[in-house]
């Protein structure tokens, strides 16, 4: 069964400096014209970093849009061109100072693929140094080590709610 729609147009409706919004008519497979509305995003990082103690750093973070102090693994936008790989190395040196002695791929997600072209790329670190954190502006958030069962009982508390570091665990639970 043919699934795939084709685009007929394409129109940028709004312009920001984190995301572009864009409505495209498309044509069905099964020949009706439909609109869709998504959001072009460069993509982003994330890495859950693993300190030569065995635990590992959590953020806490105020998340504007659910108006919640959110827990989640660093993360951050690619910027436009970036390898996702220097992407998830700079912010983990910038928003925790930590600093990886070896870095592996676990997997890419995708946060909200009915409107969005956001891809996350999911990484686990091994910090070997640390230094001075190097916030944006209007970054504040709070680094807390902790075990990986402290992190699991967040989750089984429904405290953890952010989608790209509950994939990096999920990606670490199927790991040999």
């Amino acid at each position: 069964m043919d699934l795939e729609e084709k685009k007929l147009s394409s129109k940028n409706v709004f312009k920001g400096t984190l995301l572009d919004v864009y409505q495209d008519e498309v044509l069905c497979p099964n020949g009706n014209k439909s609109k869709r509305e998504y959001i072009r995003h460069n993509g982003a990082s994330c890495v859950i970093p693993f300190l030569p103690n065995g635990k590992v750093i959590v953020e806490k973070q105020f998340r504007y849009p659910f108006n919640e102090v959110v827990y989640e693994f660093p993360a951050g936008k690619c910027d436009l061109g970036e390898d996702p790989l220097e992407t998830a190395v700079r912010e983990l040196r910038e928003e925790t100072g930590c600093i990886a002695g070896n870095i592996q791929f676990l997997g890419d997600m995708y946060p909200s693929c009915a409107y969005s072209t956001e891809v996350i790329h999911l990484y686990m670190a091994n910090v070997t140094e640390r230094v001075e954190t190097e916030f944006d502006e209007d970054e504040n958030l709070e680094i807390v080590e902790m075990t990986l069962e402290e992190v699991k009982t967040l989750v089984k508390e429904r405290k953890m709610k952010d989608a790209k570091s509950l994939c990096i665990l999920t990606y670490l639970s199927l790991k040999d």
